[in-house]
């Protein structure tokens, strides 16, 4: 019995540092991001979403210029960009996180 609980309490253990002994290891991070072209120009009030009136110069924007970055988001090539083509530009883009800085050694 004493050699069953031994072997249960192993094995719990076991699972309960396994997850700490694999994130101490990794060696890179979750990919950093931040707002999407798109959003940085037009989400005035950066609240993630693009409102009626940042969706109105997003339109214009379209409209000004039919072959700019913005053609893309028009799915159905009608020159206009729809809510439903509005709601589907990207919030976030994933960025390369910075590089960690390395200490200097002072002289000694």
């Amino acid at each position: 019995m004493k050699k069953l609980t031994l072997l249960v309490m192993g094995v719990c253990l076991a699972g309960l540092l396994t997850p700490a002994a694999l994130a101490k290891g990794k060696k890179g991070a979750a990919p950093a991001t931040a707002p999407s072209d798109t959003y940085a120009k037009y989400d005035k009030n950066y609240n993630g979403a693009l409102d009626a009136d940042e969706k109105d110069a997003v339109r214009k924007d379209l409209d000004a210029d039919k072959t700019g970055p913005l053609k893309a988001f028009d799915k159905d090539s009608d020159g206009k960009l729809s809510d439903e083509e509005l709601a589907a530009i990207p919030a976030t883009k994933t960025v390369d996180a910075p590089a960690k800085k390395k200490k200097k050694k002072k002289d000694q």
